[in-house]
């Protein structure tokens, strides 16, 4: 139950990083200051570069998920040594 509720807030946080990115994209599209701008295009590509990451590790769970030799659906948490197991 801990493990959910771990889960649910990394989802909250991808939820709430998109929301913000759409902000950003929103205001970016209306006349705006250059210094406001820019600003925001940096801060765009921070929250992009974090989407970016939380998708990543959900594929990489996503192929956890589906390389179970017994067909069992069991999560294992992600963690490096999984990754460099998963490129043998």
């Amino acid at each position: 139950q801990r493990q959910e509720v771990s889960e649910m807030a990394k989802t909250m946080d991808f939820e709430t990083s998109l929301k913000e990115l759409e902000q950003v994209v929103t205001e970016l599209d209306g006349e705006i200051k250059l210094e406001r701008a820019l600003s925001l295009f940096e801060r765009g590509m921070e929250l992009s570069t974090q989407l970016e990451s939380f998708l990543k590790v959900a594929e990489q769970k996503v192929e956890i998920l589906r390389r179970q030799a017994d067909g069992s659906h069991t999560a294992e948490s992600f963690d490096e040594k999984n990754l460099d197991s998963s490129n043998d």
